[in-house]
């Protein structure tokens, strides 16, 4: 189909273009974060939640910003902000607490000149600006992809594969 043909011909474009360095910068951020936070908004955080899911599949310790069980934060921790704009209020007032605290802020955006993007120590920037996806689909589908490249780059650093990653699957559904 043509629309499908469409969605990935955007895709691969994009993705062809996200900065080398800073994705490698990214990675090794999280593999020495003592613990790593994710926070998101609407379609952006429901990709975040999934990477979260596949960061703890690679036994990392981790959580998302808001739900019960997310510890307290503390000096080294990681902070991972998924925003297409960098302007949602409610995420710029977590980093704000989370750098006050001495967590380092890693953000996937669009806009590498949003507030998110002054706030933040690490910057991953996907330029999925122009679409003909409505709203920011694209941005959504490409940071998904970008965060399960993530994973397989853990995957190596850590000597994790598919089966012990497994072995951490939820098993109570």
């Amino acid at each position: 189909m043509k629309k499908y043909s469409l969605v990935l011909n955007e895709l691969s474009s994009v993705v062809d273009k996200i900065d080398e360095k800073a994705f490698n910068s990214l990675v090794d951020s999280i593999i020495t974060a003592g613990h790593v936070f994710l926070a998101g908004a609407g379609r952006s955080g429901q990709m975040i939640n999934a990477f979260a899911n596949r960061l703890m599949h690679l036994g990392l310790s981790v959580s998302v910003v808001g739900e019960i069980s997310s510890p307290h934060s503390r000096k080294n921790d990681l902070m991972i902000v998924g925003s297409g704009s960098g302007e949602t209020q409610r995420l710029i007032n977590q980093v704000k607490i989370a750098k006050n605290n001495g967590v380092y802020i890693a953000l996937i955006t669009t806009a590498p000149d949003s507030t998110l993007a002054t706030l933040a120590d690490y910057v991953l920037t996907i330029p999925a600006g122009h679409s003909a996806q409505p709203m920011g689909s694209l941005f959504e589908q490409a940071s998904l992809l970008t965060y399960d490249t993530i994973v397989l780059s853990l995957m190596a650093s850590l000597n994790e594969t598919s089966q012990t990653m497994k072995e951490r699957h939820a098993d109570i559904e």
